[in-house]
């Protein structure tokens, strides 16, 4: 998967006709953040590859935006569509987290079967509890 580099809109972008106020501004940010956690999600649920990478890339990137064009909403009231936005987004991100926390989980149990295994073949036994305890076998 590719992962595009957002950049601030050029001369021509400005002169569009288009809003570049923060207000508007930030529907297709949160928009981008949905899509991104929809797809991460929906690859964590295949339990396939996924590039956690690309991810983490493209969901900094849209928190570095919403960080950024917060400030000029900060004490203004947020209207019915950015709220129920923004409520969506909060629900997908909580999500995205049990999700992660769960895949993270899962591979710290792997790890350390693992890591447990590969002790138990390496050691002859001199050192172990059981001879000091008196368990011969």
């Amino acid at each position: 998967m590719s992962v595009a580099i957002l950049r601030r809109p050029g001369p021509a972008a400005a002169n569009s006709g288009r809003s570049h106020s923060p207000a508007a501004m930030i529907p297709p940010v949160i928009d981008r953040l949905r899509q991104t956690l929809d797809e991460e999600n929906e690859d964590i649920a295949r339990r396939g590859s996924v590039d956690y990478r690309a991810y983490n890339l493209r969901k900094s990137q849209g928190l570095l935006e919403l960080n950024r064009l917060a400030p000029a909403l900060a004490g203004k009231p947020v209207g019915p569509v950015l709220g129920a936005a923004l409520a969506d987004l909060h629900a997908k991100l909580e999500t995205n987290r049990r999700m992660l926390r769960t895949q993270l989980t899962a591979a710290r149990a792997v790890s350390n079967i693992i890591a447990r295994a590969i002790r138990e073949s390496q050691s002859d036994g001199t050192y172990s509890a059981r001879s000091w305890l008196g368990d011969d076998e």
